[in-house]
């Protein structure tokens, strides 16, 4: 498995409440390279609930300003979003996405209400512990949609990131949280998966 953990400490500081406190808007709809991967998880989440055959809720943990969810809104009944960066806030309100301020994989994990479809997009490579979050995710919601860059490593990363993985190695750890990967491709740099509980 092709994975690489980035941070020395129990902790990384680019998982915590306090480093994203005063970060900028992630608007990343309006990025070329961030859009490509936000269409493409898009159009997962609308064939996971093809499958599951029938209306399915989605929940965005890590919605950044709301762009995956104001992508889905129009063919998704229910669907909210949970971030814990303040300056999101402004994109949920001009976007007309439904989101809380939460750490979700933190102090505030006992809040978070999961739906049918949960998507982690540019999350996990922010946590202290993916592996644990994916078991988590994994035991409350059927399928999954996630995304992470394809083309970092130990040698090579964003500098907010505390992991990188490879293909193989992101389809490992998804399957470890208990999914069969039913899709899984690259969108720029980026690869997008969608899997569904076992």
């Amino acid at each position: 498995m092709s994975e690489w953990r980035l941070f020395d400490n129990d902790i990384p500081e680019v998982s915590t409440r306090a480093f994203h406190e005063h970060r900028e808007r992630a608007a990343h709809l309006e990025q070329p390279d961030h859009r490509v991967r936000l269409v493409k998880a898009s159009r997962f989440v609308l064939a996971a609930q093809q499958i599951h055959k029938g209306p399915a809720a989605v929940s965005d943990l890590g919605c950044g300003d709301g762009g995956l969810l104001s992508l889905i809104q129009s063919h998704i009944t229910t669907a909210w979003g949970y971030d814990f960066c303040p300056a999101n806030q402004v994109g949920w309100r001009e976007r007309h996405v439904k989101a809380e301020l939460l750490d979700v994989f933190g102090e505030d994990s006992e809040q978070v209400r999961f739906g049918d479809i949960t998507c982690v997009t540019e999350v996990l490579e922010h946590l202290a512990d993916p592996h644990g979050a994916l078991k988590w995710i994994g035991a409350n919601s059927q399928y999954i949609v996630a995304s992470s860059p394809w083309d970092e490593s130990s040698w090579q990363h964003d500098d907010c990131h505390a992991w990188a993985w490879d293909f193989v190695g992101y389809r490992a750890l998804v399957e470890l949280g208990g999914y069969r990967v039913l899709r899984h491709e690259p969108a720029g740099r980026f690869q997008v998966l969608l899997g569904m509980r076992l």
